[in-house]
């Protein structure tokens, strides 16, 4: 009996590294298949549920409303949109980028969604105004950015949706930009 006690406990101690070991590869695969499917959201800058479309329609489908989408578009943009992003929810929410015909990017950024939100500042805050809106109320922020150019923020708090507008163009004409913003069909 005394022969059979040393190989029990060592049979023990194998079965709890077998254990062990298989945890541990078990715990290295589920974090390298964590990592797997977070790298194309890294590499494109999107977060987990943000979907692109390819057109205003598709994304109107997906949200199941139509988007607010400017009347009035200066000269110095280019349409159509250079990037149509969508946040299914809850709660939903859609970005709407245009790029300059100068070429640079990202010059006016038209953000929708059912809830109150606000935009960081992209800069140092140089002024905060409340502005007259068609409908609700609206507040507009210039700051400075990064690179020492001047752009502002129009934030419109409807009551069915908050709409917010980032404009690297003048003040004025990004407040007439967002007073002519309808949604797109009736």
């Amino acid at each position: 009996m005394r022969d059979t006690a040393p190989v029990r406990r060592s049979t023990a101690r194998e079965a709890v590294a077998l254990v062990g070991g298989l945890g541990v590869v078990l715990l290295a695969a589920a974090l390298s298949l964590t990592a797997l499917d977070a790298l194309p959201r890294v590499l494109s800058g999107e977060h987990r549920g943000v979907t692109r479309y390819e057109s205003i329609e598709g994304a109107e489908r997906a949200l199941g409303s139509h988007l607010f989408l400017p009347a009035f578009f200066p000269d110095t943009l280019r349409w159509p949109p250079t990037s149509i992003r969508v946040y299914a929810g809850p709660p939903a929410a859609s970005a709407l980028a245009f790029a300059g015909r100068d070429g640079s990017p990202d010059r006016l950024v038209v953000y929708q969604a059912t809830v109150p939100m606000a935009l960081m500042p992209a800069g140092r805050v140089l002024q905060t105004v409340a502005v007259p809106m068609p409908v609700g109320e609206g507040t507009m922020i210039r700051f400075e950015g990064a690179d020492g150019a001047i752009a502002n923020d129009l934030i419109w708090y409807r009551p069915d949706v908050t709409l917010a507008f980032r404009y690297a163009g003048p003040a004025n004409e990004l407040l007439t930009i967002a007073r002519s913003a309808r949604r797109s069909r009736p």
